[in-house]
């Protein structure tokens, strides 16, 4: 091989090289490489606007934590799980939660208590404020 053929695979292999690391690294439109988009937990709908994924059922074991204590209720762990949550969604969220034992004495799931919904457990659990809170968000459903 002579000395110019060298020159030339080299500078090949540098150009190549550099734009497979651009193309890797390049910003999408979401401002995210190629490189760090592991364990993406949005939904991409095409927008430069990131919506977090809903999941009913982490919203309702959420809502059964904060409601079903023997200490008693979270009502900042019952707002933080509502906070963000449409009409529908919260429809969901109640129709997810279905019919579950509460003791209206105790105040939690225990035995001896009746399957009750999720809108006689929060009115229950929380004050006339914090309800009320509620009604005026999910109207529908409470």
């Amino acid at each position: 091989m002579t000395g110019t053929k060298k020159v030339i695979i080299v500078s090949v292999s540098v150009v190549v090289l550099g734009l497979g690391v651009y193309f890797l690294t390049k910003p999408d439109k979401n401002g995210k490489s190629v490189l760090r988009r592991k364990g993406k937990k949005y939904i991409d709908e095409g927008d430069v606007n990131l919506i977090p994924v809903f999941s009913a059922k982490q919203k309702v074991s959420l809502l059964y934590e904060a409601m079903n204590r023997y200490n008693g209720t979270d009502e900042t762990l019952i707002f933080e799980a509502l906070t963000g949550v449409s009409q529908q969604q919260f429809g969901l969220i109640n129709k997810a939660f279905g019919l579950r034992n509460y003791n209206r004495i105790l105040g939690y799931n225990t035995v001896g208590g009746s399957k009750l919904p999720l809108k006689t457990w929060l009115r229950e659990e929380l004050n006339d404020k914090d309800y009320n809170l509620l009604r005026k968000k999910f109207p529908i459903y409470l």
